[in-house]
């Protein structure tokens, strides 16, 4: 495995990789990402204990997603199995206790924002209080606003740092040490692709927020903007997790490696 110097506009065009694939293969990606999304619900719906297993699953359903869309472009329609391919490794030891410090990372960073801005839940209460006046209801918007766009900057180092991991350990094992080390460093040599890859993505998002209601506010529909919203999130969250292939392969170059094999 080398590592690569990518071109800052290599994020864009990672990005608009993640939406030809999606243009090719809608319905399959589509399909893919309710899976997914639908497990990953039944997981936050369990008190306590859902939301770190849920940032326990990601990395290795990330590691799955590249998977599936290698199994995509060499002809083959990757079933939802596909994501869970990582468990199947030699190394899937190694990936669970990723997982697992995915999930402790996510955590700190959560009680870190919480320390620096601790007015979110309070904010929460304020803005779902019925017996508040229209000023302080949109204060407590502005406040929600501020607090939920922090936590996903901290997060953002975090993403980074495990980013290539679980696909390292799919592909080549060693240890979670390693492909963290090797992880971050993909990452933050890359860090002006990411960049343009994040603001790609932000772009993208908010043009196809503003298209749809503007859209539906000219035929007047805008009641039915949930109704909308919600497939377009679908397609829209599919084409980014299919992007991933981009952005792992346009850090590392595996050349001819394969995963590791199985101790006889």
């Amino acid at each position: 495995m080398k590592l690569r110097q990518a071109p800052a506009l290599d994020g864009m065009r990672w990005m608009t990789r993640g939406v030809q694939l999606l243009r090719a293969q809608p319905l399959t990606l589509a399909g893919l990402m309710g899976f997914m999304l639908f497990g990953l619900g039944l997981l936050l719906a369990l008190p306590l204990v859902g939301a770190p297993l849920a940032a326990a699953l990601l990395p290795a359903l990330s590691a799955g997603w590249v998977q599936a869309i290698e199994t995509l472009q060499a002809g083959r329609r990757p079933t939802p199995a596909a994501l869970f391919l990582p468990f199947a490794a030699p190394s899937r030891r190694s990936i669970a206790l990723l997982g697992g410090l995915h999930a402790l990372a996510v955590a700190g960073m959560f009680l870190l924002a919480e320390w620096v801005d601790p007015d979110l839940s309070t904010a929460w209460r304020s803005a779902m209080s019925d017996g508040i006046e229209d000023e302080a209801r949109l204060a407590a918007f502005q406040t929600l606003q501020s607090g939920v766009l922090l936590r996903m900057l901290m997060l953002v180092p975090v993403a980074l740092v495990f980013w290539h991991a679980p696909v390292i350990l799919a592909r080549q094992g060693g240890s979670v040490a390693r492909a963290l080390f090797a992880s971050a460093l993909a990452s933050f040599r890359n860090l002006g692709a990411f960049a343009v890859y994040g603001i790609s993505w932000v772009a993208a998002d908010l043009l196809l927020s503003l298209t749809l209601g503007g859209v539906l506010a000219m035929l007047g529909l805008a009641a039915w903007a949930m109704f909308f919203a919600i497939p377009a999130a679908l397609f829209f969250s599919a084409a980014f997790y299919a992007s991933l292939h981009a952005t792992v392969h346009g850090c590392l170059d595996f050349g001819s490696d394969l995963p590791p094999r199985e101790a006889a």
